[in-house]
């Protein structure tokens, strides 16, 4: 047996075990889990889980893509440097429709509350994922035009979805507004 086997056994019977609570740990370490590249090492392990009724790692992943995009949309609407505006609203609007890197490094990290508060939203989205054992039968771009990969489980997964974006950007935002207040800026140039 190959080790992607043992591997992606071990974690479907981890997340078999633990349910929500594997689900919220596993949407609290997903974009940490980008910031390596180690994500890159999930799809062949999803081939084994579809073998094992479908994949919870990709519905997942779309919820820490939604939520990171939502942090970063806050920023966009906090932010008074065009250049920060610019890049906050284009890397959100990318992550969540799948392509969260760029908000990751060139927002959230940058600033590093809006990455802990998508983490944070992330956690509760999966968590939520699992208690209804949303599961994928296709890869696709892991944000919220990734219902197409569920196809059974659609309108929660856009529910969940949209938990993800809005406990994300009201975080976020709320937590600017603080930081504004006290600071007078959350651009880290200024």
């Amino acid at each position: 047996m190959y080790k992607r086997q043992w591997l992606g056994i071990g974690l479907a019977n981890l997340y078999e075990f633990a349910g929500p609570v594997g689900g919220f740990l596993f949407g609290l370490v997903y974009s940490p889990i980008v910031i390596t590249g180690l994500h890159q090492s999930f799809p062949p392990i999803e081939y084994m889980l579809w073998d094992q009724g479908g994949s919870f790692i990709f519905a997942t992943a779309s919820m820490a893509n939604i939520a990171q995009g939502g942090a970063a949309l806050a920023v966009y609407f906090l932010a008074k440097s065009e250049k920060l505006k610019g890049l906050a609203g284009s890397s959100g609007i990318s992550a969540v429709f799948g392509i969260t890197e760029p908000a990751i490094f060139g927002v959230n990290l940058r600033l590093r509350w809006p990455f802990y508060i998508g983490m944070g939203a992330s956690a509760i989205a999966a968590k939520l994922i699992a208690l209804f054992d949303v599961k994928a039968t296709a890869l696709g771009a892991a944000g919220f035009i990734g219902f197409v990969s569920v196809p059974r489980f659609v309108p929660t997964f856009l529910l969940c979805g949209v938990i993800s974006f809005v406990v994300a950007f009201v975080g976020a935002y709320l937590y600017g507004r603080v930081l504004i207040r006290k600071n007078g800026s959350i651009d880290p140039d200024e």
